[in-house]
């Protein structure tokens, strides 16, 4: 019976972390850089596309609905989400090793 009260305290020690915005103004993008061409593509279907290739934890929240039109050459991945949050007036934050994406 002691496993769950570990995990109790594990999670809640990494709720109790800050999320930090990551498309703030004036950010320093630092993910690998892409080429990227896709047409009327969900942006559900972009963001697994940008956590392959940045081998990195990506969730987008079910309410995270638009289809996007993207040609780009050798931008950084995480402009990329940047990119497609501003679009359609996205948050996309950092807790631990996953990024969020939601409304």
């Amino acid at each position: 019976m002691r496993t769950p009260s570990i995990l109790l305290l594990v999670a809640l020690a990494a709720s109790s972390a800050e999320a930090r915005d990551v498309c703030t103004r004036g950010t320093r993008y630092r993910g690998a850089t892409i080429d990227l061409d896709v047409k009327e593509a969900d942006v559900h279907d972009v963001f697994r596309l940008l956590a392959k290739v940045a081998n990195t934890n990506i969730v987008v929240a079910d309410d995270v609905r638009g289809r996007v039109t993207l040609t780009l050459k050798r931008v950084p991945w995480d402009q990329v989400a940047c990119t497609i949050a501003a679009m359609y007036q996205l948050r996309v934050e950092v807790d631990g090793n996953i990024v969020l994406v939601t409304r």
